[in-house]
């Protein structure tokens, strides 16, 4: 007997740390009109960031349907194996509730579904840690109660490059796009409640790193010794700026290292990156 984790694409674990940990990844789904493509599966990166500026229209996301689950853990239960699903927060997406529909219609107590609250490597943190307490030893429900902790103490901080495409979302209106473009404003989000909010925001992507770091230590938080995850949409250059940052501020245990999928990209743009790490 075994335990697998299970997990989504909006949790964006970096795939070589999906196979290093056997980690299982249920694909999202994008639409840019009747075209559809399965996160991370059948459509690269490059090949969505062409489709994403090419399209008047932001493309359209949805969730892995409770009938994938149901074969997920079906397969992973004949194969003896306890299961940890933990998946994008709930608030932004259905996925968890249909993790949660797969694992009542099966009525097994060998599942366990957890709401991370959270979406891209924030949320892949929890995956790759429950994995490292699998390994460890450690038996399902003690996994469980310890994730669980874990996502109350998950920050998570996201700088974004361009307003344009929450503008495109209806998040932001055109003018603050346009007037936001126009003075380089880059706005800083986190997640409150498994929601986003934002934060704060800065002119120029150095100043908002700055900026970023400033929040974490004025609320007393520290990073020495931490797992620290970093991530980017589409800007190596910009990644390079916060890990660098990262580098200099602070002593970390380990950086794990990862692209945005598509599914969160399509809201955020190119050129964004974030943090995240336990407080």
């Amino acid at each position: 007997m075994a335990i697998r984790i299970i997990t989504d694409t909006m949790c964006d674990v970096p795939k070589d740390w999906a196979e290093k940990y056997n980690i299982r990844v249920m694909p999202l789904t994008v639409h840019f009109g009747e075209a559809s493509y399965k996160d991370g599966v059948n459509i690269t990166m490059q090949e969505f960031y062409s489709k994403l500026e090419a399209s008047e229209n932001l493309p359209t996301t949805s969730q892995v349907p409770p009938i994938e689950f149901l074969d997920a853990f079906n397969d992973e239960l004949n194969n003896g194996n306890d299961i940890i699903c933990i998946n994008g927060s709930s608030q932004l997406s259905g996925t968890y509730n249909s993790a949660l529909l797969a694992k009542n219609q099966l009525e097994s107590d060998k599942i366990h579904v957890i709401d991370s609250e959270g979406v891209t490597l924030g949320a892949g943190l929890l995956a790759i840690k429950a994995a490292r307490l699998a390994e460890q030893g450690m038996i399902s429900t003690e996994i469980v109660n310890e994730i669980r902790e874990s996502v109350k103490r998950m920050k998570y901080f996201y700088i974004v490059d361009t307003l344009k495409y929450l503008h495109k979302g209806g998040r932001i209106s055109l003018s603050t796009s346009v007037i936001g473009s126009i003075l380089n404003i880059k706005p800083i989000l986190t997640i409150k409640g498994g929601k986003l909010e934002m934060l704060d925001k800065s002119r120029g992507i150095k100043k908002a790193i700055a900026e970023t770091f400033d929040i974490i230590k004025e609320n007393g938080w520290t990073l020495e010794n931490k797992v620290v995850g970093i991530n980017h949409t589409n800007s190596l250059e910009n990644l390079g700026l916060l890990e660098a940052y990262l580098k200099k501020e602070y002593h970390v245990r380990e950086i794990i290292v990862g692209e945005v999928g598509s599914v969160v990209a399509t809201h955020a743009g190119p050129g964004a990156v974030a943090i995240y790490f336990e407080a």
